[in-house]
């Protein structure tokens, strides 16, 4: 079982990088691995792979072979062997609707043809996302919110009666990120007894960049958990498996660790949680950077663009000598390859010349260090928030310890943060004392609060403004 939470989101993507170095079609291949050992890293480093069927939906002249072409995707990737049993998860494309590339008759296209190819290949993955419409910027399809309403209540529904068997996989999303939106989801959630009808359940909205962020008084996170466990609880369950859509900073998973911990200590109650990103890909081929942890359980970013690679890396020593970057993601790779039985390679200046790129072995061992740091930091983070958690306990009581539990978790956010101290990185750092308190109480009351006073600012006015224009 993995210890990590993390998804890794375009995971089709490493089937070809893969698969081609090991035939030797591109780089330096010397048997570094066979397909059972990254099958093996795969299983057990991460918690799924997710691929979303709407991609490509936009704009195409015909569909009758979309689902067979959907389909052959992971039929592809299990067949190569790379993957192992790692969990293979379909996102809807929802997003796709949300961001205005589908029209409404591509829309409503999607949302039958997506659950249609759920019950014709039940057995091509192993869970699914809930197709979920929230309106977002430059959204085709929604007119006023009795429109979200509806969308979102039909493709809801569809989900719910599908067989028990294909139902189990499907992850509920529950939206909350504005007063309608909250409105609108425990609406379509209670009214319908949707809660118990799904094992799998998540929420999105966390990476939007909206203008309220930084006024918030508690971890955004809590505001869906809490409904949520009240609905378990209400179920008769003990558990929730609980999936964020995005949010896969260092930071997050600091969050996610003491959320977990906090819930099961005041209410015994389990949080199974998992988050996604396709980060690996946006590190390593386009912004050139990735992370190594510290002799003190830190992460340290590493710029490995060219220029930078001959300059000293932080003050961290290796056999009590300074390192450079280009050593230290050496030293990074190799602890990799033999954690993992893999054969070491050589840095080589890491840039290949003749073809004006990285080297095609640092290319893949890198992004596959990127996929084990979650698990290393996960393990690392969770002793970090059982350290921190006894000063919250103490702190209700009294005003010293509580005075510490501010100073140790504004010092952890810090180091998160690349040890810089922004304003965000305090203001979220002074919001987890509160976040614990609601936690505790399960204070959906304040929830709502929060969602209609500091997050009104987020609020799609256009759609009111469009009924109000279509009144007059």
């Amino acid at each position: 079982m993995p210890e990590s939470g993390y998804v890794l989101a375009g995971f089709e993507a490493l089937r070809l990088i893969i698969l081609n170095f090991m035939a030797g079609k591109r780089g330096r291949w010397n048997n570094n691995f066979t397909k059972e050992q990254i099958a093996h890293f795969f299983e057990t480093k991460i918690s799924g792979l997710l691929h979303s069927y709407g991609q490509n939906f936009s704009g195409k002249k015909l569909y009758h072979k979309y689902n067979a072409a959907e389909t052959k995707v992971y039929q592809q990737c299990k067949d190569s062997g790379l993957f192992g049993n790692c969990p293979m998860i379909a996102d809807s494309g929802g997003f796709q609707i949300s961001n205005g590339r589908l029209t409404r008759h591509e829309a409503d296209m999607l949302l039958t043809m997506y659950y249609d190819w759920i019950e014709e290949y039940p057995d091509i993955i192993e869970r699914a996302f809930i197709l979920d419409v929230p309106p977002g910027p430059g959204c085709r399809v929604f007119n006023n919110f009795d429109d979200v309403y509806k969308l979102n209540l039909q493709s809801y529904l569809r989900a719910r009666e599908m067989d028990d068997e294909i139902r189990k996989k499907i992850i509920y999303v529950h939206h909350f990120r504005t007063p309608k939106l909250w409105e609108i989801y425990t609406k379509i959630m209670e009214e319908n007894d949707m809660f118990p009808a799904f094992e799998h359940h998540g929420t999105g909205g966390i990476v939007a960049n909206m203008a309220s962020d930084m006024a918030l008084t508690c971890i955004l996170y809590v505001l869906p958990i809490i409904p949520l466990i009240i609905e378990a609880k209400k179920w008769g369950r003990d558990y929730l498996n609980f999936h964020i859509l995005g949010g896969a900073h260092y930071r997050d998973m600091f969050f996610y660790e003491l959320i977990k911990y906090a819930v099961w200590k005041e209410h015994k109650f389990t949080i199974n949680l998992s988050y996604d990103s396709s980060g690996i890909f946006k590190q390593v081929m386009y912004a050139r950077y990735m992370y190594t942890m510290d002799g003190h359980g830190w992460m340290k970013k590493m710029d490995i663009r060219s220029f930078n690679l001959g300059r000293r890396f932080y003050d961290m020593p290796v056999q009590g000598q300074g390192n450079t970057v280009e050593g230290m993601m050496q030293t990074t790779i190799d602890e990799l390859a033999d954690e993992n039985g893999w054969a070491r390679i050589n840095m080589d200046g890491v840039y290949d010349p003749a073809r004006g790129t990285l080297h095609e072995d640092v290319k893949i061992y890198s992004m596959l260090r990127i996929l084990a740091n979650y698990e290393k930091y996960e393990k690392s983070l969770r002793q970090k928030v059982r350290e921190l958690y006894p000063y919250y306990e103490a702190g209700a009581v009294d005003e010293l310890a509580k005075e510490q539990f501010f100073y140790h978790s504004d010092d952890i956010v810090q180091h998160l943060n690349a040890g810089k101290r922004t304003k965000k990185q305090h203001a979220k750092s002074t919001a987890i004392f509160n976040s614990l308190d609601m936690l505790k109480n399960l204070d959906i009351g304040k929830c709502k609060h929060i969602v209609d006073t500091i997050l009104q600012k987020d609020e799609f006015f256009e759609l009111t403004k469009k009924a109000e224009d279509k009144l007059l």
